[in-house]
């Protein structure tokens, strides 16, 4: 087990290593200038230029063949060398540091993130279950045709319409931010909800929860349809199987067939989907975190992109991937716990 883990950090190094220098790329090549961006159209191209100076943005991104002496004066090489001691680079129009912004700002899309997890995975899996059981019921029939429209389905277009009938037209929930105006809670941890209960304060966790409600269902639907078709195609699979057979014909009580027999073995490929799922909601989270005004990493990465904010950008993308990493491993270890079979050497 250590030997393995330690191979997967240094595969998920390499990894880092090359999301870096794709985004660091890429950014690169959006239209337009982070100094005219920054200045404003009406800059002069003195000021521009002299800005790009100060940023360093007049150096080439890779390797500075201009300088013989100093090839690795470039922007690459020192945003690396900025990585190597925990340095992200700072906000081109904020200046402030980006460490600082993604330490404010992720348990944001955190909280966001698992509230719709618990949202996908409260709902999906008995779906899929009880669908599985009742093959070719009327329950089989509307969990498939509801899990079919949830993945059809854009999440912008799904927030819209959440936060236009129950925020608009029926007034039930909050249409954004995160706590209504009149709520006042000192964070400790950044995730609303378990900081009000942890000062003890009722009314301002439940305003967190009411805020947190409609960007949960809407970023959670695609998970939560992905998760019941997984559970009711594995599970069927594995009813099929002659050990499910022999536990039933030994006149095993259903549920323990069901639960101990087949569920435990049809989860691995349940607990896989929810892996990639977890991490694909800090992609999704940049369109729920815009419509619902979220102030997350998802909306922070947005609006440096219209600013070409490189250093945002940058960070944002790096971090996600760090965090899908680290969620993959964790998905992979766990296989281990469901089934003793698999062992890791």
């Amino acid at each position: 087990m250590g030997s393995y883990v330690i191979r997967r950090l240094l595969r998920t190094l390499l990894v880092m290593i090359g999301i870096s220098v794709v985004v660091f790329a890429f950014v690169r090549s959006i239209p337009g200038d982070p100094a005219t961006a920054l200045l404003g159209e009406r800059a002069t191209p003195e000021a521009a230029a002299a800005l790009r100076e100060q940023l360093g943005l007049n150096k080439p991104w890779f390797i500075n063949f201009g300088n013989p002496s100093n090839p690795l004066d470039a922007q690459y090489p020192r945003y690396v060398a900025g990585l190597l001691q925990g340095d992200l680079g700072s906000g081109l129009k904020s200046n402030i540091p980006v460490r600082d912004e993604l330490a404010s700002r992720f348990p944001a899309t955190a909280e966001l993130s698992v509230a719709a997890l618990l949202f996908a995975l409260l709902i999906g899996l008995p779906a899929g279950i009880v669908a599985a059981l009742r093959r070719n019921s009327a329950w089989d029939n509307v969990a498939t045709t509801v899990s079919l429209v949830g993945v059809s389905m854009p999440v912008f277009w799904l927030g819209l319409l959440l936060s236009y009938f129950f925020a608009v037209k029926l007034g039930w929930l909050p249409p954004s931010a995160r706590l209504g105006n009149e709520t006042v809670l000192e964070p400790i941890t950044g995730f609303y909800v378990l900081d009000a209960l942890l000062r003890g304060q009722p009314a301002a966790a439940w305003d967190a929860i009411r805020h947190l409600i409609l960007p949960a269902v809407a970023l959670g639907s695609i998970p939560l349809a992905i998760i019941a078709r997984i559970t009711r195609s594995s599970l069927l699979e594995v009813l099929g199987q002659d050990y499910v057979r022999t536990a039933r014909a030994k006149g095993l009580a259903p549920r323990h067939v069901t639960v101990k027999h087949a569920l435990r073995n049809a989860l691995l490929p349940v607990v896989t989907v929810i892996g990639l799922q977890a991490g694909a909601l800090l992609g999704g989270a940049v369109l729920t975190e815009t419509i619902f005004s979220w102030p997350g990493l998802g909306s922070w990465v947005y609006d440096a992109i219209s600013l070409r904010d490189y250093p945002i950008i940058q960070g944002g993308v790096i971090f996600a991937a760090l965090v899908v990493s680290v969620v993959n491993l964790v998905v992979d270890l766990s296989y281990a716990a469901l089934d003793p079979r698999i062992q890791y050497r």
